[in-house]
């Protein structure tokens, strides 16, 4: 490639293609590995994203629960540009000031232990596995690993293995065994686990709030139960909070809503804003199952992506955004309640926070299209759940326009 062609290459950053154009080089060079709306972005601004004809859609998805502070903060460029000037990468061979700024506000924010950085949800459970067979070697070294039906942890193999959805282990041949799958709030399958592999159970992992699955949250009971379980076994309980953690249900993280404390814990979606970041917190009790040289990633938790994971829990505890998500919590619920009321499509309304659900009985991914036609940009998942995750700083103008373009567009299918 000349010269010529390379600074016309880069220079082509600096204006938008049209969305053919983007279309048809990613279906040429792309891997077909996703399901794409049609539809390319450009800029993004507060709660707006903007297309390449200048087209504004209000995100209520927010990335999948990741740009929890909407687009285009200014804090974070700001820190962005700054890292990015000083430095950006140099492995984790050595120290790094960013990441023990990120670990000890991660700490002051949750329970008294250690993290371990990496750069997605997936490797932190994958991380979270570990330390769970871990601890299962010091137990019987014939561990199993409790998980849940409908759950979902990653795309991996250690992932995959706990995660409870066949549509996500199937066509991959047999997975690590040693995991057990129950179903979701049901103590009395979570006892007979426990009972069946007695001296066995190495950790039990959940999301308090299944993402994927359809947004389903945890009964406090089952919870607290799981909690006893774990603790009079010697096993380890293991949240993953990758899509509930960082304010998406109201508080810093979902397990504050259940009076518990877990002893490992997995972050990433909105850690980073919109960087690629994961975490793992391991509580001081367990912190010796992973010795140097047992786990380890070269780009976990850059100078770039821990200074910006830092300043996003900065903004989101300095601000009191929580009170935002409490304030707008109460209104999104009672609006989509009294549609369900109302809708002969709407079954149920469910979720914490502004982690919430709306299951129809039939049109999921229709009622999708269409609100992405009407400018409004949500999510369907576990059949015809529709998942709605707006920006936690999110105004009340803004609510009401994303909710009014969301009813209108139930009440076009019944």
């Amino acid at each position: 490639m000349s010269a010529e062609e390379v600074e016309q290459q880069e220079s082509d950053f600096t204006k938008p293609l049209s969305f053919e154009e983007i279309q048809e080089k990613s279906d040429k060079y792309l891997m077909g590995t996703y399901r794409r709306a049609p539809v390319a972005f450009y800029f993004g601004q507060g709660e707006y994203l903007y297309d390449s004809e200048n087209n504004a859609y209000l995100d209520f998805l927010c990335g999948i629960s990741v740009t929890n502070l909407g687009h285009g903060e200014a804090d974070l460029i700001e820190a962005i540009r700054d890292q990015a000037d000083r430095i950006i990468h140099t492995s984790n061979l050595f120290y790094n000031q960013e990441q023990a700024l990120l670990g000890e506000a991660l700490i002051e924010h949750s329970f008294p232990g250690k993290v371990f950085l990496c750069n997605s949800g997936t490797e932190a459970n994958e991380a979270a596995f570990k330390l769970a067979r871990r601890n299962g070697e010091s137990l019987s070294g014939d561990c199993v690993i409790i998980s849940l039906e409908n759950s979902f942890h990653g795309r991996t193999t250690g992932a995959m293995a706990m995660t409870g959805q066949e549509k996500i282990r199937k066509g991959f041949g047999p997975l690590i065994p040693g995991t057990v799958h129950i179903p979701a709030n049901d103590i009395e399958a979570l006892e007979s686990a426990f009972d069946q592999y007695s001296g066995r159970v190495a950790g039990f992992i959940m999301e308090l709030v299944q993402g994927e699955g359809g947004i389903r949250p945890m009964d406090k009971d089952f919870v607290v139960r799981a909690r006893e379980l774990t603790t009079a076994n010697n096993a380890l309980l293991i949240l993953d909070e990758i899509q509930t953690g960082i304010g998406r249900t109201g508080k810093l993280f979902a397990y504050e809503h259940y009076g518990i404390r877990p002893d490992a814990m997995t972050l990433a979606k909105a850690l980073g804003g919109g960087m690629p970041i994961g975490a793992m917190i391991v509580a001081d009790d367990f912190t010796h199952l992973l010795e140097p040289g047992m786990h380890g990633t070269t780009f976990g938790g850059n100078h770039v992506v821990a200074r910006v994971a830092y300043e996003t829990l900065r903004i989101i505890v300095g601000r009191e955004l929580l009170k935002n998500v409490e304030g707008l919590s109460d209104y999104f619920f009672r609006r989509l309640r009294l549609l369900e009321q109302s809708s002969n499509i709407v079954k149920d309304v469910r979720g914490i926070g502004l982690h919430i659900g709306v299951e129809l009985t039939d049109h999921g991914p229709d009622v999708v299209r269409r609100c992405r036609e009407e400018k409004l940009l949500i999510n369907c998942t576990a059949g015809h759940v529709i998942r709605i995750m707006p920006p936690l700083n999110l105004s009340l103008d803004s609510a009401a326009e994303g909710l009014d373009i969301f009813e209108r567009v139930i009440r076009e299918f019944g």
